[in-house]
């Protein structure tokens, strides 16, 4: 683990070391964690360095909460404050993720985050069920050469490199590497109005089995009084309201996950809204039944599109419309103290029992049936081009993805990996490199901060935030993978 000898102080002597300037004298020197067996050099330039080495990432929303937890984390047990005045989007930490900017103008979600990599806005990107194989190979090719990546910004980020043209002329193409950093649950919430629907309230969790979720989702059932849902749930007897369905406007990852749940609980689907129609036929994340040719797809239960992109935007607006049903990250579900919503158990893959999206504070998930590609480290962040995080990628048959966690195992059936992408060849102190504009100190926080992320110390702050860590077993091989190609 690459860290500044700041570490060894207690915070209040850190405090006086960064009072003093102290701070860049001893930011060369590296401490290792007890976990890190690496004996990786990191790269040149200074940590913790706030005019200087603050950056930026941004797409996936799944892993929103969880990035400001780690930032938030290696700022207290590495940096210290590091604000700048101005205030910046980072605050007093030394990364921004999912920054007002990009939320602003709705430049997040996993689609944003793949173009964001090609195009070499940010320093790095987050994806969930990251890419197709085609994809992959364009974003190890030339910068921007994305098919259908956003490269010109209605904002500018808010740290190196921040000024168009995306991508600039210095940069040059080089192996992505794929980090998964946080695990996490899709919970399925609804909003019953209590005038209506007695006996329906948060406290009173509903239970789905999955053909009730595909159901709901694809649009075949009108009301919530519906008698095969009335059949699970008694409560819902007299709850005469309308279903309305809340889907993400944007390229979600979370709305793959789901999809992929739905594909393995009821891929054929039955009933009146788009006949005939199979869950793997809506291949895109934006596609739903009763969306794409309204009027014209047989009966179907309203469905609605978010106003803007993001779990929080879905959450909201699943909060403002009576009878609707949503689905977004467990840490955004919860992250309303005050809301209305009903988050439901869902049936598990065993069919033994119905389970909450949550154990207690962490996110109630199976990733042990999970297992990284390929046999090396380097294979372990995705640079095998026969076995990597490609979500068409079938060298593994029982989970072609390596991060699609549904329907597996006797625990919450929707879940999920959260990834971000980070260009190999960094370290090599000089232009060119993937992402020319990014300083020496900024790239020597990137490769500080991962390395941080890849710990047990990071990793084990997930279950307390609504997430669910990385296998302890995998640490090893993602970090040093995550080094070695930096």
């Amino acid at each position: 683990m690459d860290m500044s000898l700041q570490e060894r102080f207690g915070s209040s002597t850190r405090g006086v070391l960064v009072g003093l300037g102290v701070l860049v004298c001893f930011a060369l020197a590296t401490l290792v964690l007890a976990d890190v067996s690496s004996a990786a050099v990191p790269p040149t330039g200074l940590n913790c360095v706030a005019s200087e080495g603050k950056i930026s990432g941004r797409g996936a929303s799944v892993q929103a909460h969880a990035e400001t937890a780690f930032a938030e984390a290696y700022r207290d047990d590495y940096c210290g404050n590091t604000p700048n005045s101005p205030e910046d989007a980072a605050g007093n930490t030394m990364l921004a993720y999912n920054y007002p900017a990009a939320e602003k103008g709705s430049n997040t979600g996993s689609g944003e985050g793949l173009s964001a990599a090609s195009c070499r806005t940010d320093a790095y990107a987050g994806v969930s069920v990251p890419y197709t194989e085609a994809q992959w190979k364009q974003l190890n090719e030339t910068p921007g050469k994305l098919e259908k990546a956003l490269c010109k910004l209605p904002f500018e980020p808010p740290f190196q490199p921040k000024s168009e043209p995306f991508p600039n002329a210095s940069d040059i193409a080089a192996p992505v590497m794929t980090v998964p950093v946080v695990g996490a649950a899709v919970a399925v919430f609804v909003n019953l109005p209590a005038s209506d629907c007695e006996n329906t309230t948060p406290n009173n969790p509903l239970e789905l089995t999955g053909k009730e979720v595909s159901r709901l989702f694809g649009g075949n059932v009108a009301k919530w009084n519906d008698s095969e849902l009335v059949a699970t749930n008694p409560t819902l007897a007299k709850c005469n309201f309308p279903v309305t369905r809340i889907v993400r406007e944007d390229s979600s990852g979370l709305s793959e996950f789901l999809k992929e749940y739905l594909v393995r609980a009821e891929n054929e689907r039955a009933g009146e809204c788009d006949p005939g129609a199979k869950w793997s036929s809506f291949g895109k994340n934006t596609e739903w039944p009763g969306l794409q040719k309204p009027g014209k797809e047989g009966t179907c239960s309203e469905i609605k599109k978010t106003p803007s992109s993001g779990g929080p935007e879905e959450v909201k607006y699943t909060e403002e419309t009576a009878g609707a049903i949503g689905y977004a990250d467990l840490a955004d579900a919860v992250a309303p103290k005050s809301s209305d919503l009903n988050i439901t158990d869902v049936q598990n893959a065993t069919a033994t029992q119905f389970e909450a999206p949550n154990a207690g504070k962490a996110a109630n998930c199976t990733f042990s049936v999970l297992a990284l590609p390929g046999t090396t480290a380097s294979d372990a962040v995705g640079m095998d081009p026969e076995d990597n995080y490609a979500n068409n990628n079938e060298e593994v048959n029982h989970n072609p993805t390596h991060v699609n966690a549904t329907d597996l195992g006797s625990k919450y059936p929707i879940c999920g990996l959260g990834e971000d992408l980070i260009y190999s060849g960094l370290d090599n102190g000089a232009v060119p490199n993937a992402i020319s504009r990014l300083s020496a100190d900024q790239r020597r926080t990137l490769y500080s901060y991962f390395s941080f992320v890849l710990s047990s110390t990071a990793q084990e702050k997930l279950g307390s935030i609504d997430y669910a860590p990385l296998p302890s077993t995998w640490l090893v091989s993602l970090r040093e993978g995550f080094q070695a190609n930096f």
